[in-house]
């Protein structure tokens, strides 16, 4: 009767193999994700960040995250046994059991719980064992110039390799029972330290540990890398005998480059801006030789990203305002404080293309969040009590010597929305004010978010322009084949914008070019309410065969509700091209209260001479642009000023009598 059993047994085991979620598709599912850093992985929860909610799972799940990578660190007091006391010498006997090492149980008891959390909001878990401690008692043991480096044959690195597999067979012992949705990730970043051959034998005996303890750990996905190369590479140096001899195995790696703009807020680093074409275009190449070697196995293996992250914009702390601390800018290197930080643009497009290179290539991620009291911030951890600040409060007037306005005004948002939104935004990034125009760099196709009209006349199409773009893969290719005018042909971006623009300006940059040199298009904004009408466009752009920058500077008008970008190309036969659409939103020029009620301006809106009417003598006019800069001087005594060149837009008037006495007003060139 035995054999039919067992063969019963076969054929059942066979099939629940089979029905299995293979790691590829496990990888779909994780899709867009975040860590819980700084929490279960600090020598005590709540040491470098508040301690673990139910709340931060409910936050992270409606905010359309789907994995949570979540570094834990088993090492220290959490597990007895003390291998110090093994000698480090060479061809020394051990005479330990893994049974010496014991995981505290209320420790493993608060892993689950918070490993339950997750899986109860249907997100995938990701326990990965982590931390400080880690490296110190074991992972330091196997490099050279670490003063804790052992021998390879010394009683103390079977002694340190003995507590390592205790606690993973403790942990399969744990979580055997728990669902596919719990992945095991065997351990964090060992390459600094740990050798390729060497991490191929730790590989293999925690695969072994975890399929051994059975049930639902004979599928599991386990996340696996290398030892010796670091960053991208790290997860190539992986035996092939061990990818080819499980089918539920992840790969791994993790991307902080370029350290320059990632750890600016570091004296030792100063790059502040990120998103040139050489900068996306290093990032493709690393990312496409992860890719390249996944693609070599068949079937291809499944990768994860599972750390990557830049500094807080600016370098600041939200914890208190201010900015972050940095131990290593102390004196002589510094004040002690962030000496810079990524520009919130730049910071929020690095954690979009990050994510969008991972998520097309068919990667999923977890972006690195330690929250707000660290120096990479996304989530706040508002529920575990902290208290942040809002940074549109703060300012920097100097580095070195630190002078700065701390924020004092609490944030009542639950995330940096700009990171949030990026991570989340499938690809359609927005430089500047995000909300106003989805999609600016064609990263997600331009018709994701983009639409092409024809009127009148004209005739065109529109298509990606895969490999002619500015930077990043795609631009925006229109192609007019019959013209009419401007307007005619519209390219609109579909996103109409009602955030308060109040007393504001829109500054509009974008790259472009055209096949034919000499032949133009506009810019231009469309609004509702303010009573000034409908559309305001920028003056033509005269396009040439390779890419510009162009500019158009708006003031929004007041009153306005809502307000929505366009271009316009059907004034000229050709193909155009348009990029990288950058925007930025400013104050509006302030005017003083020396407005004089006997100084008539008309016509108003003005289109090419303003004439002033007042009883006063006129010394000078003045003409500043929204920024204040000066853009026309007329110094004689006529009651007139020529504006019949200066470009649309909304400007301050400076009258100087011959008294000396001054007069502002506003006026919009139409």
């Amino acid at each position: 009767m035995l054999k039919p059993f067992l063969s019963l047994l076969y054929f059942v085991m066979t099939g629940i193999l089979i029905a299995q979620t293979t790691p590829t598709e496990m990888i779909s599912r994780m899709g867009r994700g975040i860590n819980l850093g700084n929490v279960l992985s600090a020598p005590n929860e709540g040491n470098w960040s508040g301690a673990a909610t139910e709340q931060y799972f409910i936050d992270v799940a409606q905010a359309g995250f789907k994995n949570v990578r979540i570094p834990i660190d088993f090492f220290g007091d959490r597990t007895s046994g003390d291998t110090s006391n093994y000698s480090s010498n060479p061809d020394t006997s051990y005479s330990g059991l893994r049974s010496d090492y014991q995981i505290n149980s209320d420790y493993l008891d608060r892993v689950e719980q918070v490993i339950g959390w997750g899986l109860n909001q249907g997100l995938v878990i990701i326990l990965d064992v982590h931390g400080a401690e880690l490296k110190s008692e074991f992972i330091y043991t196997f490099d050279p110039l670490k003063t804790a480096y052992t021998d390879p044959t010394s009683a103390k690195r079977a002694a340190d390799l003995d507590k390592f597999y205790a606690i993973w067979t403790q942990i399969a012992d744990r979580f055997k029972m728990f669902s596919d949705d719990l992945i095991f990730e065997i351990i964090n970043e060992p390459y600094f330290h740990i050798s390729s051959d060497e991490m191929n034998d730790i590989n293999a005996s925690v695969i072994s540990i975890i399929r051994d303890s059975a049930y639902e750990n004979l599928t599991r996905k386990i996340i696996i890398t290398g030892g010796t190369k670091a960053s991208y590479e790290s997860p190539t140096t992986i035996s092939t005998s061990i990818l080819n001899s499980d089918n539920f195995l992840i790969t791994t790696f993790h991307y902080y480059r370029p350290f320059s703009f990632t750890k600016s807020s570091d004296y030792r680093y100063n790059t502040n801006t990120w998103g040139t074409t050489s900068d996306t275009s290093t990032l493709d190449a690393e990312f496409d030789t992860v890719l390249n070697w996944a693609q070599s196995f068949s079937p291809p293996l499944a990768v994860y990203l599972g750390e990557f992250a830049a500094d807080n914009a600016y370098g600041y702390a939200y914890q208190t305002g201010d900015l972050k601390y940095v131990a290593a800018n102390q004196a002589p290197n510094g004040t002690g404080y962030a000496d810079g930080g990524p520009d919130p643009v730049s910071r929020a497009k690095y954690f979009n293309y990050v994510a969008e290179a991972a998520i097309s290539r068919g990667f999923s991620f977890s972006a690195w969040d330690a929250g707000g009291e660290s120096s990479k911030t996304i989530h706040f951890r508002k529920d575990s009590g902290i208290t942040v600040y809002d940074m549109d409060y703060f300012s920097v007037q100097s580095y070195n010597p630190k002078q700065t306005t701390p924020s004092t005004v609490v944030d009542t948002n639950l995330w940096v929305e700009d990171v949030k939104d990026a991570l989340l935004s499938q690809g359609c990034y927005s430089s500047g004010l995000s909300e106003i125009v989805v999609n600016s760099d064609f990263e997600c196709g331009v018709d994701f978010s983009w639409s092409l009209s024809q009127l009148g006349d004209a005739v065109a199409n529109l298509s990606n322009a895969e490999n002619d773009s500015y930077s990043g893969h795609n631009a925006a290719k229109i192609q007019v084949t019959s013209a009419d005018t401007h307007n005619k042909v519209l390219f609109k971006n579909s996103n109409i914008y009602s955030g308060d623009l109040q007393g504001k300006s829109i500054s509009v940059r974008c790259y472009a070019k055209a096949n034919i040199p000499g032949i133009d298009f506009k810019m231009r904004f469309k609004i509702n309410g303010g009573g000034y009408g409908n559309f305001y466009p920028s003056e033509s752009k005269i396009l040439t065969e390779v890419y510009q920058p162009y500019e158009f500077v708006f003031s929004v008008p007041e009153g306005t509700d809502s307000v929505q970008f366009e271009a316009m190309f059907g004034n000229n036969i050709g193909t155009y091209f348009l990029d990288d659409i950058q925007l930025d939103v400013s104050s509006t020029f302030s005017i003083s209260d020396t407005i004089d009620p006997k100084v008539t301006l008309y016509p108003v809106p003005v289109k090419d001479r303003l004439t002033i009417k007042t009883d006063r003598l006129i010394e000078n006019i003045e003409l500043f642009d929204i920024k204040g800069r000066l853009m026309k001087f007329k110094k004689d005594h006529d009651a007139f000023i020529d504006l019949a060149h200066i470009p649309f837009g909304f400007y301050i008037l400076k009258i100087t009598d011959r008294s000396n006495a001054v007069t502002f007003d506003k006026i919009l060139i139409h």
